[in-house]
């Protein structure tokens, strides 16, 4: 049925504000234990023969890195490993200048989102030249966005996520300036061409980093959900997304040597990297990027405080998108196995995400992940200029709300 074919009285099922604008990435995902044995065959496809491995120093240390560098064997002719967390941009034109030195036709992103995003950015210089601060975008508040055009072909990354970040996901990144600001890039060009999800081998990463960048994912389905770019595709895959981490978060946090588990987590996190590809996030990821590039506190972590606060600060607009959330989560109905109105059923998803965030072992203050409540006013300030704000339903022209809102969280 159309929506000009809809039955008299009835409420279409699709609206004009949901017309779908959504992209597809030339991502190929394989997920199964023991994956990245089979990561030799999938490279060659690609036609990737002079490989630069991207990771951070606790990967370098770890066994998943030595079982990536086993199956790529002689492809491998640059190991890059001093990535540090949110990236830098000295760091990238490093990595960059290096790349070019080895004729580097690949980059195979081992670790967290920042070893993503570090891959990503080298590809960009490599395509288009120039200094990494002329590509990213840039936002005006309240409302004026300018992105950038990337359109230059570039050399494909690989990415092996040991997290739940879902950088590897998206077309987009974000690296740490001088000044401690997050430039942040997008382009569909820049999505990963190939993501080796390994559940044996992420047994081996603590659970409870782990956990809190799969609060990082968990946000992004939710913030998909009410983003000004959300469309019936995007909402699909959150709600989906929101069902699988409902339930493996605690159940990872609880038996975390499960394959099982980690299995459902890493994949709760891919469908939440689809989800931001084309809804984009909002306030939460806003402010989470300041409190990381100037702060200092890593990605999952100031996701994993901020999300019942960021959710609090657009119920008033995005109600109908946080019971739907709710619905995902099981948390809907009240006494009697009655469903609550929708402002009720908004109000209980948010308390479930702060029983999520119980369940998950994770920080629930800023004040405990050792961030001074002085620095508040200049996160406030930062959070400004951070194109997230853009995709909020809830419009924000000053930095009194931002700050506000951070101090609950603090």
């Amino acid at each position: 049925m159309t929506v000009s074919q809809a039955a008299p009285g009835a409420a279409p099922a699709v609206t004009p504000s949901d017309w779908i604008n959504y992209t597809n990435t030339a991502a190929r995902v394989i997920m199964w234990p023991g994956a990245i044995a089979d990561m030799g065959g999938e490279v060659d496809a690609l036609g990737c023969r002079r490989l630069m491995v991207v990771c951070g120093p606790n990967t370098r240390r770890s066994g998943v890195l030595k079982r990536v560098l086993d199956a790529l064997g002689g492809r491998v002719q640059h190991l890059f490993d001093r990535v540090v967390e949110h990236s830098a941009v000295a760091l990238v034109e490093e990595a960059a200048e290096l790349a070019r030195e080895h004729r580097i036709d690949g980059f195979v992103a081992v670790g967290g989102g920042s070893a993503s995003d570090t891959a990503k950015a080298v590809a960009i210089l490599l395509a288009e030249g120039g200094r990494l601060p002329e590509h990213a975008s840039r936002f005006v508040p309240p409302d004026r966005f300018y992105p950038k055009d990337l359109p230059s072909p570039k050399l494909p990354v690989i990415a092996v996520p040991t997290t739940a970040s879902a950088a590897e996901v998206t077309p987009g990144l974000g690296i740490r300036d001088a000044d401690g600001r997050k430039l942040l890039f997008w382009h569909v060009t820049l999505a990963s061409r190939l993501i080796v999800l390994d559940p044996a081998a992420n047994v081996e990463v603590p659970a409870p980093i782990v956990a809190a960048t799969a609060m990082n994912a968990f946000a992004h389905c939710a913030e998909g959900l009410y983003s000004r770019l959300r469309n019936p595709i995007s909402e699909g895959l959150a709600l989906h997304g929101i069902r699988i981490l409902t339930k493996a978060i605690p159940a990872m946090v609880a038996e975390p040597d499960e394959v099982g588990h980690r299995a459902g987590v890493l994949a709760g996190a891919h469908l939440s990297g689809m989800v931001i590809s084309n809804a984009r996030v909002g306030i939460h990821h806003a402010v989470c990027h300041c409190l990381g590039a100037l702060g200092g506190l890593s990605h999952g972590v100031a996701n994993a405080i901020m999300l019942p606060h960021a959710l609090a600060y657009n119920l008033p607009v995005a109600a109908g998108a946080l019971a739907t959330m709710a619905e995902a989560m099981g948390a809907a109905t009240g006494v009697g196995g009655r469903d609550l109105d929708e402002a009720a059923a908004a109000r209980a998803g948010i308390e479930a995400v702060r029983k999520l965030q119980h369940d998950a072992g994770v920080p629930t203050r800023l004040r405990d992940a050792g961030l001074a409540e002085d620095m508040l006013p200049a996160i406030a300030e930062h959070t400004l200029a951070d194109r997230g704000l853009y995709f909020n339903p809830r419009p924000t022209a000053s930095a009194e709300p931002i700050l506000e809102l951070l101090k609950r969280a603090w």
